[in-house]
């Protein structure tokens, strides 16, 4: 883990003036936490002498991606394959085509009856964990979680805080922007794990600059086939149809976000103050320098949720494991708001 651990302390001190919004937790404490999972087994004979510290090299490996529909996910699993070819590792790479627990559960089961050591899982939601943590461990194989879930028993989860990130996205908008008509550019309706945090932590964070009752919510859609660009303009343009007065854009992702941005462009709107993504992704950002912090276009700000990242820290993962070191309950990414002030300090993580 010394590489993602080194990665995320550089990334935390270059954050240290510009995280006075976000609110969060201290990154040194996720890094010095002690916690130990001792439920995701690992064979005796993967941390033998005999491996001599290959960590993963050699071993086969499952990962269950929750869907290739956008940048993100598709960054993701492009890293990751690009870091077992690398390092030797056998991966097996599977996607959740309609983005359901049922069928994940089956991918899990299908993957472990192929003779996979270890499984990586992006789930659904909350929900399926336990399903999946019991299979795995009636196989004897540790599981890591990442990105759309949070910490649990039974597996070591590796991604990012969702509701501290949302929360820092939040404080900026309510310390910007005195109230105002919001939208919800929501996710699918089958995606039950990050939108509750993220949504619930924009709304914390928006309540800690003031009484909410200075923002309504006037209306919401759900992402009707996945999260990218496409989705989030067809949302927003049901949303521009139906309300003449929107001065708050809360999206679930980026790419939900420029999505949403093409429609604000195309009907002409002035009227849309800000507009919330999540995940940092490089068009987004090169869109936020574009817009100039609302004086050329909505005001736009995101956090930083690198899927790179999340792969090489999950790769670390699966070495300590596999070289039989013990490994802590779950890793944590620096929290990272990012808006015009700052955007060009992290343009290298967008993806």
């Amino acid at each position: 883990m010394k590489k993602a651990r080194l990665l995320s302390a550089v990334l935390a001190c270059a954050m240290v003036f510009s995280l006075t919004l976000s609110g969060c937790q201290d990154e040194a404490a996720n890094l010095s936490s002690d916690g130990s999972n001792s439920s995701a087994p690992v064979s005796e004979s993967d941390g033998d002498s005999s491996t001599g510290g290959a960590g993963a090299s050699g071993h086969k490996v499952g990962f269950i991606q929750l869907t290739l529909g956008t940048t993100y996910h598709a960054a993701m699993s492009e890293r990751f394959e690009e870091l077992a070819e690398e390092k030797g590792v056998d991966v097996s790479m599977t996607v959740s085509q309609n983005r359901t627990a049922e069928e994940q559960l089956q991918l899990a089961e299908d993957l472990i009856a192929q003779g996979v050591e270890a499984l990586v899982l992006n789930p659904v939601g909350d929900e399926i964990v336990p399903s999946v943590v019991q299979l795995c461990e009636n196989a004897g194989i540790p599981l890591i979680c990442v990105d759309n879930t949070s910490a649990g028993s039974g597996y070591t989860y590796v991604g990012i805080d969702n509701f501290a990130i949302a929360r820092g996205i939040g404080q900026y908008v309510a310390e910007k922007y005195d109230g105002g008509n919001m939208v919800y550019v929501r996710s699918t309706p089958t995606d039950t794990g990050s939108p509750a945090f993220r949504f619930g932590g924009i709304m914390g964070g928006m309540s800690d600059q003031g009484e909410m009752a200075r923002y309504s919510l006037i209306d919401e859609r759900y992402a009707p086939t996945d999260v990218g660009e496409s989705d989030g303009m067809s949302q927003m343009e049901e949303m521009l149809a139906a309300n003449d007065q929107i001065d708050i854009v809360i999206a679930h992702h980026d790419a939900q976000a420029l999505g949403a941005l093409t429609a604000i462009e195309n009907a002409n709107r002035t009227d849309v103050k800000v507009v919330t993504g999540f995940d940092g992704e490089k068009a987004f950002f090169e869109k936020m320098k574009e817009n100039q912090g609302g004086a050329n276009g909505p005001d736009l700000v995101t956090g930083l949720n690198s899927p790179d990242m999340i792969a090489e820290m999950a790769m670390d993962v699966l070495d300590d494991m596999f070289n039989g070191e013990p490994v802590e309950a779950e890793y944590l990414i620096p929290v990272i708001i990012v808006s015009y002030e700052n955007v060009d300090e992290y343009m290298e993580y967008g993806f």
